[in-house]
């Protein structure tokens, strides 16, 4: 295992970059920390091949696919991008014979995580199976060795192949794991500063306000309490927003709010989270007979067109999904689920483990953001003295 030492500090590196990834991405917009990290991917992966196993006069072998995989899987297609043309600016200096086939291994790196972020970034949040799911589609760049001369593609398979595929399971999902960690810190963070402000045009509540009215009233007697919760999502909401417009969408927005006035009950505000869905309580009677409830609201948001200016009408389609919250604890992990899964992914109920595990969190989380920074680099510097 002679790549061994240049895996540990590959991971050392990659674990500092998972807290700088939380820092920038905490702190600055979107476009301009998909630039600086696509950088610092890109950095990273030039350093791998500054020292690398030479198999052969032009063919080295090193770690740089892990960050031009995880750059994919973790960064955006901007930042992966940038990311890939440095390592593969890096590589066609070097040279060699090798060269078409350790740039078409890095290309088939970065569509890897680029495709594993697409299929999983519907999950509220990515578990250990996940990234060695990762780990194993990324060691396709494993097969671009047929684009070598065939006795060194021989030699490579036959003595190399097998360790570099070990080495990506055991590198990729350590280093998946923390960057997933600060990727999911750092959307809750935005999610809760977000959900805090009711918005001026569309007077929806914020979806924090709405679950903290909504847990309080779930304490209430049956005839005041909140026995449910309907999620209602507008099809097409990302390209009806950018068609309309930001004023002119969350216009449209308050006319749907306007519109489910007429049957909410639970004298709840309606409520929206960040990504778009439209939240309104439940009442006992409204829960009992549930087929009807969703089937008024439908046909009350979708059986007259919307004006969204003068002679302009519109017609939406929505789609409408209600949970049943019999107490407290399942309307706060329901509302947690809601939360966390994109718009356009269908909600799933939350299990009672599921319930458990949150309450277990809450209770024992009592470390702050710079105690898990400093923890990272902790945990970098261990790795990068085993080197």
């Amino acid at each position: 295992m002679l790549l061994l030492p240049e895996v540990i500090g590959s991971l050392a590196i990659v674990v500092m970059l998972a807290s700088l990834f939380g820092l920038i991405r905490s702190h600055m917009p979107e476009a301009r920390a998909q630039i600086i990290l696509g950088f610092s991917f890109g950095l990273v992966a030039m350093i791998q091949m500054n020292a690398p196993l030479e198999m052969a006069p032009g063919v080295i072998i090193d770690m740089r696919n892990v960050s031009v995989a995880l750059a994919g899987a973790f960064l955006g297609w901007r930042a992966a991008l940038i990311c890939l043309v440095m390592a593969a600016s890096m590589r066609g200096y070097i040279g060699g014979v090798g060269m078409a086939s350790g740039l078409a291994g890095m290309l088939v790196s970065f569509l890897a995580g680029f495709l594993w972020n697409h299929w999983t970034l519907r999950q509220s949040r990515r578990g250990i199976v996940s990234m060695i799911v990762l780990g194993l589609v990324t060691s396709f760049h494993l097969t671009t060795a047929l684009l070598m001369p065939w006795d060194l593609c021989v030699a490579f398979l036959s003595t190399l192949a097998l360790p570099m595929a070990v080495l990506n399971l055991l590198s990729i999902p350590v280093a998946a794991t923390f960057l997933e960690h600060e990727r999911f810190r750092a959307l809750v963070e935005r999610r809760h500063a977000a959900e805090r402000r009711q918005d001026p045009i569309s007077g929806l509540t914020g979806f924090e306000t709405f679950s903290r009215d909504a847990i309080a009233l779930s304490h209430g007697d049956a005839h005041t309490s909140i026995a449910g919760v309907v999620a209602v999502r507008v099809a097409g909401r990302r390209s009806l927003a950018h068609e309309l417009g930001a004023a002119r969408y969350a216009s449209l927005l308050s006319a749907i709010r306007v519109r489910l006035d007429n049957l909410n009950k639970a004298g709840l505000p309606i409520g929206a989270t960040v990504d778009g869905q439209i939240l309104m309580g439940l009442n006992f009677h409204q829960i009992a007979d549930l087929p009807g409830t969703e089937v008024k609201i439908r046909r009350l948001l979708n059986d007259k067109a919307y004006i969204v200016e003068k002679d302009v009408r519109l017609r939406i389609g929505i789609t409408v999904q209600s949970f049943q919250t019999p107490n407290a604890t399942v309307l706060e992990s329901v509302l947690h689920h809601i939360s966390m899964c994109p718009s356009g992914a269908p909600i799933k109920g939350p299990s009672k483990k599921s319930v458990w595990a949150k309450k277990r969190r809450q209770d024992g989380d009592v470390s702050d953001n710079n105690g898990r920074h400093n923890g990272l680099f902790d945990t970098a510097r261990v790795l990068w003295a085993m080197k």
